[in-house]
């Protein structure tokens, strides 16, 4: 029996994504199949990859030190499978999540530059919270994500990118502003918060628990620019990244509200993990992490 492509594959799938089922379903496979792949390689190799005796996809010393060399091979082999007869380079997909902020401010300008520069690696967008970011990830769906900083798994590769300054706003007059505010003067109002999904909505809910401050009965939407626009109706108090205000804070159309203590800084992470594209997505978020700039709406 014979060592093949398919098998490093699976086997790399298995090892990046933690278990059989996540490899299977990252490369759209049955878990059979890809359970099939491991023993037939298991069996060219003469050693076990995998501990059996562990519940989880846990690699032997021999199997740790294959990997290693598997993922040269499978490198090697999709930069030679990424030439035509014409020897150019075919596009490169990279499928990289965000969240609304990011959409609304440093990506734009980031992918028209990254096309100037490197027209041969193309981005597939996906826009969504930050929790379904990071699952989409975890089954292989997305290649890269940028999302506020949450529990990772052990082999994840994280970057952090930006400090994102937050604030807390509401209508002119619902607070008295000029002045500090104690958090537990905040007691009663109504939050406007980022759905159940939204990694942000969830620490901050946990944070202000630390005071005694219940925002599990808030306005919940899934819309940056709607969390905005109820605060600005009188809806309820909104929290938001604060540069991102500042058009709206300077024209007095939102009132700051400054709390005593100030309210957490928000970090920002390009996130990815071991991948036989590793040279690729390292290089895509190096240069994320250079224009990630989260201070200024792209369309202002």
């Amino acid at each position: 029996m014979r060592l093949t492509y398919n098998q490093l594959v699976a086997l790399l799938a298995v090892v990046d994504c933690g278990t059989f089922e996540r490899a299977a379903s990252k490369l759209n496979l049955t878990q059979s199949t890809i359970t099939k792949r491991i023993q037939e390689l298991e069996a060219s190799m003469a050693f076990a990859v995998f501990d059996r005796s562990k519940r989880q996809a846990i690699l032997t010393p021999q199997g740790e030190q294959f990997v290693s060399q598997s993922r040269e091979t499978v490198a090697s082999f999709e930069n030679l499978a990424s030439f035509n007869s014409d020897r150019k380079a075919i596009a490169t997909l990279v499928r990289l999540g965000v969240t609304e902020l990011s959409s609304l401010t440093w990506l734009p300008k980031f992918l028209e530059t990254s096309f100037a520069a490197d027209p041969d690696v193309q981005f597939e967008i996906t826009i969504d919270m930050s929790r379904n970011l990071h699952s989409s990830l975890e089954t292989g769906e997305l290649d890269l994500i940028v999302v506020p900083e949450m529990p990772f798994q052990f082999n994840a590769h994280v970057q952090q990118i930006a400090d994102v300054e937050i604030t807390l706003i509401g209508k002119p007059g619902m607070i008295p502003t000029g002045e500090t505010v104690e958090i537990s003067r905040l007691q009663g109002f109504e939050f406007i918060t980022q759905g159940k999904t939204s990694g942000f909505s969830k620490s901050i809910s946990e944070w202000f628990a630390n005071y005694g401050i219940n925002t599990r009965n808030s306005v919940r939407v899934d819309s940056l620019h709607a969390m905005v626009g109820l605060a600005v109706a009188g809806r309820g108090l909104c929290i938001a990244p604060r540069e991102y205000l500042v058009p709206l804070i300077k024209n007095a159309r939102v009132a700051e509200i400054i709390t005593r203590p100030k309210l957490p800084t928000l970090k920002y992470c390009v996130v990815h993990y071991p991948s036989p594209h590793e040279a690729l997505y390292s290089r895509v978020a190096a240069n994320i992490s250079g224009a990630a700039d989260f201070k200024a709406p792209y369309f202002i």
